[in-house]
């Protein structure tokens, strides 16, 4: 036969037991309930605190890079202020002739048995010139097909335009036999130092 339990405590106070028990149960959960929150809090303050230290050290980084932006911004200027000295001096340089240029091209056509003795250049003045300018070259070879290799040579330099001979005389030097002649170029614009592209061109 089965047991039956009988429960002799007055029904309020079985009541209160149950109130007493839910009471504990809600406090437990409320408890469960704040650790959690607590723990998140702890891990959102360490990682925003990590978050701060990351935002810290761009902040020095971009300073950093700044002041180095700075501090160059000067040599930047300078690079500027120097563009703009060598464009003003090609621009005043521009209808210059550099005769350095003309000489080292002459030395690159003058035959092997001709060497000159004379040169001298002349840059024409003045609005209504017809020419750039003139170059008189003087000079002394072994033979008169040497004069003709040289005025041949001549045609070969782009600074040059119209070459002629003005002499083409034998004489002796010693026991030796030469020839002296005298030669004249007019410069065309190529002698211009904006139009030159150095010593070293084809020619």
């Amino acid at each position: 036969m089965a047991s039956r339990r009988i429960n002799l405590l007055p029904p309020d106070l079985a009541h209160r037991r149950r109130i007493r028990q839910i009471g504990a149960a809600i406090g437990a959960a409320g408890l469960a309930l704040v650790a959690v929150l607590a723990l998140v809090y702890v891990v959102q303050e360490v990682r925003l605190r990590g978050e701060r230290s990351r935002l810290e050290e761009q902040e020095d980084r971009n300073a950093t890079i700044s002041s180095e932006i700075a501090s160059l911004r000067e040599f930047g200027e300078l690079g500027q202020q120097l563009d703009r000295r060598i464009d003003l001096i090609n621009d005043l340089a521009a209808d210059e002739v550099r005769w350095s240029v003309v000489l080292a091209d002459v030395s690159l056509v003058i035959p092997p048995d001709v060497w000159l003795t004379q040169f001298s250049g002349a840059i024409a003045g003045g609005e209504d010139a017809t020419t750039l300018g003139s170059v008189d070259m003087g000079g002394t070879g072994f033979a008169h097909v040497d004069v003709a290799t040289w005025l041949t040579r001549l045609e070969r330099v782009d600074a040059f335009a119209f070459p002629y001979l003005s002499l083409s005389q034998r004489a002796q030097l010693g026991q030796v036999s030469i020839v002296n002649f005298s030669s004249s170029v007019q410069l065309s614009t190529e002698a211009l130092r904006a139009n030159q592209r150095g010593a070293q061109r084809d020619i």
